[in-house]
């Protein structure tokens, strides 16, 4: 009896560790199938460094056929770029990421594995010496220099010092060549001229004009004065900060080409004198106010100019900033829009950016100092001040379709694309906009930003200050300090 016992105690323990260990197993198991089809990622870095652009992750998510990135890239080479390779190895673990097994990536180092380099020579056409990223998708290909990727200060290169590195560019370029490979046509769209309007590339819109590139959108300029019709193979049309007056003749033009399905995106200056452009915004609903938007600072006792906004539900363009504030820098003017009755579904108007509740808009601002400026009821505009609204022309009603749609964005500041003024929320906003009004709503959103790196150009005199700190005093006051301190320790 002792003996059965003895088997049964035993039994029980072994019975209860296996029932655990089975537990612990099936749940490990089940976590990790789980885990596999469904998971997130987080990058808690103040920089957010290691993440995609909304554009990004909705570019490559969107890959439904395999696509190949080969990266023909040697790390140990002596070349400048050689330096991103760990920057775009975490970039493409992203992309990765996004697009799963739809996206093949290959790495190829061509000074240990030469076969295989030689093959892909032959095959996409390029130089052997050079390192690049190799896009293949829908049967076709893009050839990618890696020193594309990166912006370089070559400042003191005349001096025999090499180009320092300032910004890694690759999500904009990369995500501009999906965009292309993805089939997405190029856009072209014209920006007005003749009228004082700033041109994208040259300053103060170096920045803007870069990012059209990136957003695979070729831009011209138009004089409607010369040609006086709008070409066929317009997108969308820019008028940028007009500082003088459209003719009758242009606004002839203008007007047909909005009743044709037109795109707009108009960005005004507050401190010109337009009447001709104004009867036009108001024929569409859309009327500037021409005040100027202002807040006081009571602390101070100074007038803030400087407008913060916030983005309004209702349209595809702007929701994913609904959470964000937008700062409009220079001088902003105030919107008014029509109500149009909701039988006419030809016409509609709608808020995308008001100026936060504090902010009033004054008529009196141009000619009365700040000390003489107050908010008058009767005489200024209250809150809710519209500072950027769109119009549609159309039986559509839907952002996402824009067939047989006239659609148009106005702005009541050209400043704030300025590249002294633009700011990231900025930049997003005029980016979505643009192509929203391009029939891109899918690559509405965020759009990548360079990574930048932060550098010290300090000169002779102030590393020789630098080494003799670093190297001499510091370590002499320490040792002093460590001879003294022994010294007492002896004494008592």
């Amino acid at each position: 009896m002792a003996t059965i016992k003895h088997i049964f105690s035993f039994i029980g323990p072994a019975m209860r560790f296996l029932l655990q260990i089975s537990c612990i197993l099936f749940i490990v198991l089940g976590v990790n199938l789980i885990s596999f089809s469904h998971y997130k990622h987080w990058d808690f870095s103040r920089s957010h460094r290691f993440s995609l652009s909304e554009q990004g992750s909705v570019l490559f998510s969107g890959i439904n056929q395999p696509a190949h990135m080969i990266l023909y890239f040697s790390p140990t080479s002596l070349t400048l770029e050689a330096e991103l390779y760990n920057d775009l190895k975490a970039l493409v673990a992203e992309y990765q990421i996004k697009g799963r097994e739809n996206l093949i990536v290959e790495y190829v180092d061509p000074i240990r594995n030469l076969p295989r380099a030689r093959v892909l020579q032959s095959k996409y056409k390029f130089d052997p010496n050079e390192n690049v990223i190799i896009l293949d998708y829908l049967e076709h290909q893009k050839v990618i220099p890696i020193r594309d990727l990166a912006e370089y200060d070559s400042t003191h290169v005349a001096q025999g010092k090499k180009p320092s590195l300032l910004a890694f560019r690759g999500e904009q370029v990369i995500n501009s060549a999906l965009i292309e490979l993805s089939g997405h046509p190029l856009k072209k769209i014209y920006f007005l001229q003749g009228h004082g309007e700033m041109i994208p590339g040259l300053p103060p819109l170096e920045i803007i004009g870069r990012y059209l590139q990136w957003q695979h959108v070729s831009s011209s300029l138009l004089n409607l004065s010369t040609t006086l019709h709008v070409p066929q193979e317009a997108s969308l049309l820019v008028l940028a900060g007009a500082r003088v007056d459209l003719s009758e003749e242009e606004l002839k033009v203008l007007r047909d080409y909005w009743h044709d399905s037109g795109r707009l995106l108009i960005l005004l200056d507050p401190t010109a004198d337009t009447p001709l452009i104004d009867r036009f915004l108001q024929e569409v609903g859309i009327t500037p106010c021409h005040d100027r938007v202002i807040r006081s600072d009571e602390k101070n006792h100074t007038i803030l100019r400087d407008v913060t906004g916030f983005f309004v539900p209702g349209s595809e363009f702007t929701k994913q900033f609904l959470d964000l504030n937008i700062s409009f820098l220079g001088t902003t003017q105030s919107l008014a829009l029509e109500a149009f009755p909701q039988e006419n579904k030809e016409k509609r108007v709608r808020p995308l950016i008001e100026a936060l509740y504090e902010f009033w808009g004054s008529y009196r601002a141009v000619d009365q100092s700040e000390q003489e400026l107050a908010f008058q009821v009767g005489r200024d505009r209250s809150s809710p001040l519209i500072i950027a609204a769109m119009a549609d022309h159309g039986a559509l009603q839907d952002d996402r379709l824009a067939l047989h749609a006239a659609r148009m964005i106005v702005v009541g500041n050209a400043d704030f694309i300025k590249d002294p003024f633009l700011g990231e929320v900025g930049l997003d906003f005029f980016s979505s906009s643009l192509n929203g009004l391009i029939d891109r709503v899918m690559l509405t959103g965020k759009t990548a930003k360079m990574k930048s790196y932060f550098t010290l150009n300090l000169s002779t005199a102030e590393m020789n200050r630098i080494a003799l700190w670093s190297l001499v005093l510091i370590p002499f006051f320490i040792g002093v300090l460590g001879f003294f301190l022994l010294w007492k320790r002896r004494k008592a």
